[in-house]
């Protein structure tokens, strides 16, 4: 077991609606950290009650783009370093001995990254582009934030950035409603960062954005990165960025033309 809380660590969590997974995030951070800090980002469920009831510290919002709300998250917190974990996320008692050392030896860097175990409806995935997935998460407070907020978007650190070697968890993927629910959040994003860039409907657009890219990105993760001996799971996480890809599309196109009949 690790020793806590470390008197020189906030973890900033983010959530909409995570009342069923968020317990298993705090457990492994309460305690641990000197300060938890859950942003409840527009819940309709008792992610709020929850939180609170754990001893996080619970601020709210609305739903906005996960990264602008990090940041907002980040703002709250009061420690000298900061832990950014997802509400899908847990920290392993390895990976929380290491960033304890970590930060006991006064680093140089301003940042480090981690390695992310990907789960796959509770299945590891090892191959396939999903192991080790490296992110960069813990950083000194007011050296890291997202620079624009855009969805997906690379944490930028002021200054040198080091590497950890202890994974952390993720879940995502724990259940095919979940998998669903942010299948259409996902292709939906899609479809309006599309729009915003203009893209023209096109044979070669068409071509590129609903066969050749995600085909490409398929056969890359199965057979390339061996992704298909994950088995079931393996084969569910490329076909989940295949059908992201093509619904994406497909959901623009579906915009543009309603807007030409109007």
């Amino acid at each position: 077991m690790t020793n806590g809380p470390l008197d020189s660590l906030s973890v900033c969590i983010i959530a909409h609606d995570e009342a069923t997974y968020l317990p298993r995030a705090l457990a492994s951070v309460l305690g641990w950290a000197a300060q938890v800090v859950v942003l409840d980002c527009g819940s309709t469920d008792a992610t709020a009650e929850i939180a609170r009831a754990a001893g996080a510290e619970v601020h709210t919002a609305a739903n906005d783009l996960p990264e602008l709300s990090k940041n907002r998250c980040f703002e709250l917190a009061d420690r000298e370093w900061i832990f950014s974990l997802d509400a899908d996320e847990v920290l392993t008692e390895a990976s929380k001995r290491e960033i304890g050392a970590t930060i006991a030896r006064a680093p140089r860097e301003n940042g480090f990254k981690l390695p992310r175990r990907n789960h796959y409806f509770g299945a590891p995935l090892s191959h396939g582009g999903n192991y080790p997935d490296r992110q960069l998460r813990l950083f000194r407070r007011g050296r890291g934030h997202y620079p624009s907020g855009a969805f997906h978007e690379r944490l930028a650190i002021d200054g040198s950035v080091g590497e950890l070697t202890e994974p952390f968890e993720h879940h995502p993927y724990p259940t095919f409603a979940v998998w669903m629910r942010k299948f259409d959040y996902y292709t939906k994003y899609g479809a309006e960062q599309l729009a915003k860039a203009g893209v023209p409907i096109t044979a070669a657009t068409i071509r590129h954005h609903m066969v050749t890219r995600p085909l490409r990105r398929y056969l890359e993760r199965l057979v390339l990165r061996r992704g298909i001996r994950d088995g079931v799971p393996g084969v569910l996480a490329a076909t989940f960025d295949l059908l992201t890809h093509v619904v994406s599309f497909g959901r623009y196109w579906q915009t543009v033309r309603e807007r030409e009949g109007d």
